[in-house]
């Protein structure tokens, strides 16, 4: 029988303050793919090359989920065409 042991860490202690409102935020938290994809409309495109075809990827299907289409260029050889389609 194996036995395995496993290292403890010591979580740290909080304070819960309930009598009092949280700060304001001084930064907004902005995306550019979020303002991108918010600002096309159906039939709006652009071109992006094949090295950042994952990356834009991942971030249009988080904020363009299933209004979207993205193939390879049919003339540009390494070139992704993205649409929206809704």
């Amino acid at each position: 029988m194996k036995i395995r042991k496993v290292k403890r860490r010591v979580m740290p202690t909080f304070e819960i303050i309930t009598n009092k409102k949280a700060p304001p935020r001084i930064t907004t938290p902005k995306s550019f793919y979020r303002d991108l994809v918010g600002s096309m409309k159906a039939g709006d495109w652009f071109v992006l090359d094949a090295e950042d075809k994952d990356k834009v990827s991942a971030s249009i299907i988080k904020y363009a989920r299933g209004r979207h289409s993205l193939y390879q260029h049919p003339e540009i050889e390494d070139k992704y065409v993205c649409t929206i389609t809704k």
